[in-house]
């Protein structure tokens, strides 16, 4: 097989493209210019031109009446091959499954537990803080607090100025 990809920029066979079907113009300019480069392949690529013309000009093999029961009874006749997870049987002893399922079911658990446990330590921590916080605070802070509460109840709109505009 001739590789003529020595000169192009797309890494394509032409050799095999030109089994399957007629080369366009730019790949026969590709050619030409590799063996111009390549005087050598020349003879080769002949060969394989008029190989493909005659395999072409051949009809195909007929198929038999019978193919797909031929072809049914030796998949059948053909032993199952195991999957690659059926090695691990080989390498484990008996029941390993279970047990890996087990430690797996373990592990998570133990994971779970964890972040439970980290989950209501902060909430631990923060109670105590705000529990500390409150009881060091003098009354004198919460004298203004009706006044911060109704911050959130202040009418953005200027009710004259609209009964002006309309």
């Amino acid at each position: 097989m001739i590789n003529v990809n020595d000169d192009m920029q797309k890494p394509v066979e032409i050799t095999e493209a030109a089994w399957r079907r007629r080369l366009t113009p730019d790949e026969l300019a590709r050619v030409r210019q590799h063996l111009a480069k390549h005087p050598e392949a020349g003879p080769k690529w002949e060969s394989e031109l008029a190989l493909t013309r005659i395999l072409n000009r051949m009809p195909s093999a007929p198929v038999s009446s019978n193919f797909t029961a031929l072809v049914l009874e030796a998949a059948r006749k053909t032993p199952a091959r195991r999957g690659w997870w059926h090695q691990l049987d080989d390498w484990f002893p008996e029941g390993w499954r279970p047990r890996l399922g087990l430690g797996t079911a373990m592990v998570c658990l133990s994971l779970l537990t964890i972040r439970e446990y980290q989950t209501l330590q902060r909430q631990r921590m923060a109670r105590e803080l705000v529990g500390s916080m409150a009881s060091n605070q003098p009354v004198e802070w919460l004298k203004n607090f009706d006044a911060i509460k109704s911050f959130d109840r202040v009418e953005v709109a200027d009710k004259e100025l609209l009964e002006v505009l309309q």
